[in-house]
């Protein structure tokens, strides 16, 4: 498998709708969806713990001719990075979930702005084992949930194509 392999899916069918400007990504791993918005013209900010993942991330980002601007950050440990309030058109958070950074990352985007979100459901845990704990999936609708006060433009939750138990949201911060 390469390194970097294609953009999510969810955010390839919905880069039409998202506003230009910038855009964050929670949790970027090797950045294949930060690397994906950049060279569409947004001004990417990634964060993500993993040291080894940012190096790839960065020498793929070169070797494409992108500018990122990635933070090394512990997302764990609220009290050492901020996330800036309502400075970003786009944020993205797949595969990792952290329920005490949802309001954060709504926080920060603009009036407007669009939020894509997507990681594994329990369902994905209970039939595969994976993620390893409970806590890791959404259960049923609580993705939904977190969203309420936006104007939700896409939300499905099941199996996949290829099996996978997941909840996916696109919604839009009220622009008032």
């Amino acid at each position: 498998m390469s390194p970097h392999p294609d953009p999510a899916q969810l955010l390839v069918e919905f880069l039409p709708v998202l506003p230009k400007g910038k855009a964050l990504d929670v949790a970027m791993g090797k950045g294949r969806n930060a690397l994906f918005l950049a060279s569409h013209g947004l001004e990417v900010a990634g964060l993500e713990k993993d040291e080894e993942s940012i190096g790839l991330c960065r020498a793929e980002a070169k070797s494409r001719g992108l500018h990122l601007e990635i933070r090394r950050t512990d997302l764990e440990d609220l009290a050492s990075y901020q996330i800036e309030k309502v400075t970003y058109d786009v944020v993205i958070c797949f595969y990792y979930l952290q329920r005490n950074l949802i309001p954060l990352m709504k926080e920060a985007l603009k009036p407007g702005g669009i939020m894509i979100y997507e990681t594994f459901l329990i369902d994905q845990h209970l039939t595969a084992g994976h993620p390893r704990r409970r806590e890791f999936c959404f259960e049923h609708n609580e993705l939904l949930k977190y969203f309420m006060d936006y104007r939700v433009l896409f939300y499905r939750e099941g199996q996949d194509t290829n099996g996978t138990y997941r909840a996916s949201l696109v919604a839009q911060k009220d622009s008032l």
